[in-house]
């Protein structure tokens, strides 16, 4: 796919995947819209190595926990650059037992909120832009966590609610490629 003058949406593109799937979008010819939430200590980091790649970027903070900010992201990213080509949908929050202690209902809903909601209603905001240019893409991010749940050697590192998060988005992916097919 030839990317020049493409435009993409990168959830969760602070540092690690998503920052890399910016950084070679960005390298390949496309216009990125970077969004973050936490880690502000990267942002500077993230701010100087995408300016090399040469091509327009934008970077966005919100908390896409609030599903009411959700279409002005969406919408910010498509009027800067005209229109919007690629969703990549990776944003994730997950607790490690071994590593947060015992799991708590605070941590189920931030989970959901992060790995599930959060992904389905930038899907629906943006799915109408994708369509609209012709040959969108959406990338969904899920997890191991999803197949092999909370059990034998992945117990301390995946909790339930991440697990099930993990597999609806994997369920739903089926539905979204479904519903979004010309």
């Amino acid at each position: 796919m030839d990317l020049n003058g493409k435009a993409a949406l990168i959830l969760g593109g602070i540092k690690g995947i998503g920052k890399a799937i910016a950084m070679a979008l960005a390298k390949a010819g496309a216009a990125v819209a970077v969004n973050y939430f936490d880690w502000e200590e990267e942002l500077g980091a993230l701010k100087s190595e995408i300016a090399t790649a040469g091509r327009d970027y934008l970077i966005l903070k919100t908390d896409l926990r609030q599903v009411d900010d959700i279409p002005l992201v969406v919408q910010t990213a498509a009027q800067r650059f005209g229109r919007l080509d690629i969703l990549i949908n990776n944003i994730e929050r997950g607790g490690w037992p071994v590593v947060h202690g015992p799991y708590v209902c605070k941590q189920w809903d931030l989970e959901m909120e992060t790995t599930l909601r959060a992904k389905r209603w930038v899907f629906a905001a943006a799915l109408p832009l994708l369509k609209a240019s012709g040959d969108g893409a959406v990338i969904n991010f899920s997890s191991v966590a999803g197949i092999v749940g909370r059990s034998g050697a992945a117990a301390p590192v995946f909790n339930d609610g991440y697990a099930a998060a993990s597999r609806a988005v994997s369920l739903l992916t089926e539905t979204w490629a479904r519903e979004a097919a010309p």
